[in-house]
């Protein structure tokens, strides 16, 4: 075979092979748009059927549906009111009263979280009202600080300034165990209860926002009492976690929101108040997954680090 052959073979070869990889690419085209048109054409038919079935579903659950959308609507009208409309978040102390388990805890928690989101700002706590978050590389880290009244109050005055660029709320946990107006003759007492009202007083001095003043008592000091903006009965609300069930199989109920009765203080006299202006309203829990992160035990460590007193054996 001369070279002149050989050439033209191979080149006969080679637009065989290009006819044919041609034509199967066409063909491969072809029958990857028609899937693909076909699959359109199932997708379109199938929301035209979902379109139905909803609408046959809006229809055929009237008028149970109606209580859905309300509450749709409630929440989200909720969720976009201004920070002033709401009133845990008026401007000013608030004082959130309830018995134990009735969620005030929870309440201000999720209120503090709340405000941080809007805000930027996190919260000063007397007790650590929050289980540690960790970060991408395992470091644990908190978003709100705890601080010692003590550090800030000192003989009667305050010594202190508040860290406003980076806190804005300061948070009084379980007001029994740390002033009980039984002791308001003694030293120790005034030497803080009298600088910290002052300072609820010059909180917009200070770039304070809010004073929160969580207790199981109905009423605390007058002084504090008559400084109050706010007074909340919080009473929480919990529900089945569907999505929850869906996922896992397994039944859990977390928290849906609060219900809150909410007063204006008004001051009778030097030694009165009377709460008046009551509004009952829903406040949703809308942060879930920080609500993970609550510390439901929050004194637990302060009462562990305490001697333990074994008492006397018993004997018969």
């Amino acid at each position: 075979m001369t070279f002149e052959k050989y050439e033209l073979k191979i080149f006969g070869f080679i637009d065989r092979y290009e006819k044919v990889i041609k034509t199967f690419i066409r063909r491969f085209d072809d029958i990857f748009l028609s899937i693909m048109s076909l699959f359109k054409l199932l997708l379109k038919s199938f929301s035209d059927v979902l379109d139905l079935t909803t609408r046959f579903m809006r229809y055929s659950t009237f008028p149970l549906h109606m209580i859905w959308i309300w509450w749709d609507i409630k929440t989200y009208r909720l969720e976009q009111l201004e920070i002033e409309q709401i009133p845990l978040l008026e401007m000013g102390p608030q004082y959130i009263y309830g018995p134990a388990g009735s969620g005030k805890s929870t309440c201000t928690y999720h209120v503090m979280m709340d405000y941080a989101y809007r805000t930027g700002k996190c919260s000063l706590t007397t007790d650590l009202m929050e289980t540690a978050r960790t970060d991408t590389d395992g470091t644990p880290y908190y978003y709100h600080q705890i601080f010692n009244p003590s550090d800030y109050f000192v003989d009667g005055v305050q010594v202190g300034q508040f860290d406003s660029d980076r806190f804005n709320i300061i948070v009084y946990e379980e007001m029994l165990t740390k002033y009980q107006q039984r002791n308001n003759a003694k030293k120790s007492y005034n030497d803080e209860v009298l600088p910290m009202v002052a300072a609820m007083g010059t909180q917009r001095h200070q770039g304070i926002d809010l004073f929160f003043f969580i207790s199981q008592l109905p009423k605390n000091d007058i002084a504090i009492m008559q400084m109050l903006k706010g007074y909340h009965e919080p009473k929480v609300k919990k529900g089945f976690d569907y999505q929850y069930w869906l996922q896992t199989g397994k039944i859990r109920f977390h928290i849906k929101g609060w219900k809150i009765k909410s007063y204006k203080v008004e001051i009778i006299d030097s030694s009165n108040f009377k709460l008046v202006d009551k509004k009952v309203w829903f406040y949703p829990c809308v942060y879930q997954e920080d609500m993970q992160y609550f510390n439901r035990l929050n004194m637990k460590e302060k009462y562990k680090a305490l001697p333990k007193v074994k008492g006397v054996k018993m004997t018969a």
